[in-house]
């Protein structure tokens, strides 16, 4: 097999030992749709989320994704429905990805709020052993169905759970995909994979420091069985409620950890927001890229008649 194909096979076994066999991103706070059904319809209105990410410039092969999220509230804001089409490709392989998501508010007070979701997945993963980077040196090698194409098809289920006290405070906790699919593309393999359950746990804060500037913590922690514990730490500061600059740490990798990441998010007006991001990357693959970019774009349909959204992620009450 080519380095390319080698290659891969590394970025799998990787994957699985750092619990990172879904899409990241470093836009997670203004992406939980992806991570947790019950965020959809937290937000008292109807928004479109695009996401672009390049992972490790200039690494031949190296992962990117890409991402496109619909959520609204129904029923008088009580419950919230959404959908999810995502794509995830590294080297020769891609997966496309799926969901419908549903969610029900539970007033636990004036104040506090408790969502309950639900979702259904569906995800297609191929590899194309038919792209010419792809050159075997043992000709009829079967493991590698050589000059074909391979996919799969995999459903699965996920729920959550979004808590929010006003606009000052959110927690959630998640399973996307509660059982692990069995994943395998030809009859000569003897052991198949299996894509594992990921957890998911946000939590965030914002915490006023003057009329005009806001501190804002966000966390989100990732957690799969018999693999370490990932986490994301990012800290922002809000100004006028218009620009929002950050920075994250992102553990993993290797002691150093897995990446620093700066952002920056931009509300152009009542329904435009947009968002960049430049992971610094921490691990011992540093000498060999250039960083990672991540480009974010949000449209709101707000109801201005009704007030009901403050322009970020958490909602208004």
């Amino acid at each position: 097999m080519n380095k390319l194909f080698t290659t891969l096979l590394i970025f799998s076994a990787v994957s699985s030992a750092m619990a990172q066999q879904e899409a990241q991103y470093t836009h997670f706070m203004y992406n939980q749709q992806m991570y947790n059904p019950a965020y959809v319809g937290s937000r008292n209105t109807a928004s479109f989320t695009g996401i672009h990410r390049s992972q490790w410039l200039g690494f031949d092969g190296a992962p990117s994704s890409q991402l496109i999220s619909f959520q609204t509230p129904i029923m008088r804001r009580r419950t919230g429905i959404g959908g999810t089409i995502s794509r995830y490709a590294i080297g020769v392989s891609y997966a496309w990805f799926g969901s419908v998501a549903y969610s029900y508010d539970i007033k636990l007070t004036p104040d506090l709020d408790l969502r309950l979701g639900l979702q259904a997945t569906f995800e297609q993963m191929g590899i194309d052993f038919n792209d010419p980077r792809v050159v075997t040196y043992t000709q009829g090698d079967p493991s590698t169905q050589e000059g074909s194409f391979a996919d799969n098809y995999f459903a699965n289920v996920g729920m959550g759970m979004y808590l929010t006290y006003k606009d000052l405070f959110y927690f959630g906790a998640s399973s996307p995909q509660i059982y692990p699919n069995e994943i395998g593309f030809n009859n000569f393999t003897l052991k198949t994979a299996k894509a594992a359950p990921h957890r998911y746990f946000n939590l965030g804060a914002v915490v006023p420091l003057s009329d005009q500037i806001e501190l804002m913590p966000n966390m989100m922690v990732k957690w799969v069985d018999h693999a370490p514990l990932d986490l994301d730490v990012n800290f922002s500061v809000r100004y006028l409620k218009k620009i929002t600059g950050g920075l994250t740490y992102r553990a993993g990798g290797n002691k150093a950890g897995d990446s620093i990441d700066a952002l920056l998010y931009f509300q152009f007006d009542q329904k435009i927001g947009a968002g960049i991001a430049y992971d610094l990357t921490l691990s011992d693959v540093r000498s060999y890229q250039s960083g990672t970019i991540e480009v974010l774009l949000r449209y709101d349909l707000r109801d201005e008649r009704e007030n009901l959204e403050n322009p970020r992620y958490f909602k208004k009450k």
